[in-house]
């Protein structure tokens, strides 16, 4: 089976909007190829000892590159980041050999290799440091803090795009309800106890059609006499809405017209409930693990209810609601 995202395309956006990437990648790419150069030059004046195994480094540098310009594109961080943290602390080691070796020499080719492998040096450092931080870790949050987000933490996987709780119920809330009844989705410390699951589907859409009922009471058996409820009143005659079962305060249910007056609709869905609109600067894909998250792609709008803590409360214009990642989405 082809690789998870696999399907999917590259997006530099992350790498262009954060500081830290969009240095790094470019002084990457320009001490690469001062040293690559240096190297053919001081090889062609000196031999092949004054390089030695830096050619070697040389490659596994360019493949180094290419690996974390690919990784944040495809923001597959979690699923590449032993890799490069693998073959960037080895990198590290070359970039230190290659600056020792070359350094004071009093060669213009050779000053211009140690310059190029020590940036390098800390282009890899800065790498390594960033893809071993943790999601919570004061490391993490200064990278961060250099760009605006759209990159998964290294300590989470980038989750695929499949159907969520929140569209398999009749109404756009999810969080647990659905057509058969309640679901089986737990809590959510997330929620912040502030999210109120939707409202499963109305129990009259399962009524046969009009049509069907019909039928059945013509062809159905006669009563032989005056049908009685249990409460003993007669049922054989039509029951309108001027029949003792309907008029009758406390005998009919709640959408029989009868009982006590149902209270004003203070649901989320209301527009007051509403006080902030954001748009997504990312496309996000809701975790399979938790229903209560919900996907969007980059660039589309949606009303928040709650934007207190690290996740916020949203609903799309589909009217499914959950909660996004707040460093993807910008109030406006």
């Amino acid at each position: 089976m082809p690789p998870r995202g696999s399907n999917e395309r590259l997006d530099f956006t992350p790498i262009l909007t954060h500081y830290l990437f969009l240095f790094t990648s470019v002084f990457a790419v320009l001490a690469w190829f001062i040293a690559f150069i240096a190297q053919i030059v001081a090889t062609a004046d000196f031999g092949h000892n004054a390089v030695g195994t830096l050619w070697f480094a040389i490659w596994l540098q360019l493949f180094l590159i290419l690996g974390v310009v690919y990784t944040l594109a495809s923001d597959s961080i979690a699923m590449h980041r032993l890799q490069i943290i693998t073959f960037g602390s080895v990198s590290i080691v070359f970039a230190i050999i290659g600056v020792d070796r070359t350094i004071f020499t009093h060669s213009a080719s050779l000053d211009a290799v140690a310059a190029g492998w020590l940036i390098l040096a800390m282009v890899d450092i800065l790498w390594v440091l960033y893809f071993t931080s943790e999601e919570d870790s004061l490391s993490l949050y200064l990278f961060n803090s250099l760009g605006t987000g759209g990159l998964s933490p290294p300590s989470r996987r980038r989750r695929t795009r499949t159907a969520s709780v929140h569209n398999s119920a009749s109404y756009g809330g999810g969080g647990g309800y659905s057509a058969a009844g309640i679901g089986s989705a737990g809590y959510d410390t997330k929620l912040n106890n502030s999210f109120a699951p939707g409202i499963g589907s109305n129990p009259l859409d399962n009524a046969p059609p009009q049509s069907q009922r019909s039928a059945n009471s013509a062809v159905g058996p006669v009563s032989p006499g005056p049908a009685h409820s249990a409460l003993g009143a007669d049922t054989s005659a039509p029951q309108g809405i001027n029949s003792p079962l309907m008029s009758t305060p406390g005998n009919a249910g709640i959408g029989a017209g009868g009982g006590p007056p149902l209270p004003a609709d203070t649901s989320i869905g209301s527009d007051s409930a509403y006080p902030y609109k954001a748009k997504a600067l990312y496309a996000y894909t809701a975790s399979t693990d938790d229903p209560n998250e919900i996907s969007f792609s980059k660039g589309e709008i949606m009303d928040i209810i709650d934007k207190n803590g690290k996740w916020w409360q949203a609903r799309k214009e589909d009217g499914t609601l959950g909660i996004a990642p707040s460093n993807y989405l910008q109030i406006i």
